[in-house]
């Protein structure tokens, strides 16, 4: 589209959308990913001179509301292609609109058919965490106490479990993060977390110089830029700047102790 911020205004009053990802190319051209009900468009435009055609499209939503939606797009600048009507579709209700880019957009309600499965349902958050991970990393923390407490802050992990023995040392400490869990401990105290080994240790300080996540954990998470800023705010030690490309947006970074994480934006279901 030309006017992407337009564009995107529209989408947000018509549809309800939420923007989820934009980048801007070198070339100038902004690529934006948006959200509407469980699935996901992408727009681009914006570049000097328009140096890019718009190409138009037609799209076929399932939503709740027609006449809501409907009297929104106008409202928001679209034109009309067909109103509201009964059996449209083959579905019990609906209606076409034609976008401030000329793309056009019909929409209905979904009629449950015997040959048809129902549209994708979020499951419930609890119907996400009830079911433990098959793989569980467990970490150890020269202080583990501390460590659940940072994680919470920087990384918006949530405790499940802190059992703390008798001399103040945590013996099982669990966490998680959307359906993933970790495990972590101070054992003994003897023991010497990755960051205070590399600074005695030649070879532990050579490999950390790569900002790659060595025996590390992978997370994927709702909104990586929020997620990042989170971190970066909280004190994480960053490993290099956001990045795109396969196998998807991410960032690393390390925590308190020198553990290593990348966090990922979570792919569309």
């Amino acid at each position: 589209v030309q006017d992407l911020a337009f564009m995107i205004d529209f989408l947000k009053q018509a549809f309800a959308a939420t923007e989820h990802y934009r980048a801007t190319g070198s070339a100038g051209g902004t690529h934006v990913e948006m959200r509407i009900g469980d699935s996901m468009i992408m727009i681009s435009g914006g570049a000097p001179n328009n140096a890019t055609k718009p190409m138009p499209i037609m799209l076929f939503l399932y939503i709740e509301d027609v006449d809501k939606v409907y009297q929104a797009a106008l409202a928001a600048g679209a034109t009309s292609l067909m109103p509201p009507t009964d059996g449209a579709f083959g579905e019990p209700r609906g209606a076409g609109i034609k976008d401030i880019s000329n793309n056009e957009w019909y929409f209905s309600n979904w009629a449950a058919r015997p040959d048809a499965p129902p549209p994708y349902v979020e499951p419930e958050p609890e119907q996400a965490t009830t079911e433990m991970p098959d793989v569980i990393p467990m970490l150890t923390y020269e202080d583990g106490a501390a460590a659940m407490d940072w994680l919470t802050a920087a990384f918006g992990f949530q405790e499940v479990t802190r059992w703390i023995d008798d001399d103040g040392r945590l013996s099982h400490g669990e966490m998680r993060t959307g359906s993933g869990r970790i495990m972590l401990a101070s054992p003994t105290p003897a023991y010497e977390s990755p960051k205070h080994h590399r600074e005695h240790c030649a070879q532990a300080r050579a490999w950390s110089t790569v900002p790659w996540v060595i025996d590390g954990a992978l997370v994927y998470v709702d909104n990586v830029d929020q997620h990042y800023a989170q971190a970066k705010a909280a004190g994480a030690t960053l490993l290099g700047e956001m990045e795109d490309g396969g196998p998807g947006r991410r960032y690393r970074a390390e925590d308190s102790e020198g553990h290593r994480w990348m966090f990922m934006q979570r792919p569309l279901r």
